[in-house]
C-alpha cells in the first residue's frame, strides 16, 4: 500500500521509494530509506504528518503516493 492510504498511528515500514532524482536524494536524507520505520500522525486534506526517525514531517498527497509501505 502507498502511504496516503497507511493508517493514523500504526507503524508501517519503507519497502520502495518510486522517486528518482533530487527529490529522492532529499527524502534520503530526511530519513526516508527503504526498511526505515515511520508512522502516519495526522492527514488533513490528503497532506500527511509522518514520524520517522524520532522527526515529524509534513509531505504533501502527491508524494505520499509514491512511498510504498507494509505493516511494520
Amino acid at each position: 500500500m502507498n502511504l496516503s492510504i497507511a493508517p493514523i498511528g500504526v507503524p508501517m515500514k519503507i519497502v520502495k521509494i518510486k522517486i528518482k532524482g533530487e527529490q529522492q536524494k532529499q527524502l534520503a536524507n530526511m530519513g526516508f530509506i527503504e526498511t526505515a520505520n515511520i508512522t502516519v500522525v495526522s492527514e488533513t486534506v490528503g497532506n500527511l504528518i509522518v514520524n520517522i526517525k524520532d522527526s515529524r514531517v509534513g509531505l504533501g498527497k502527491d508524494l505520499a503516493q509514491k512511498i510504498i509501505v507494509t505493516p511494520a
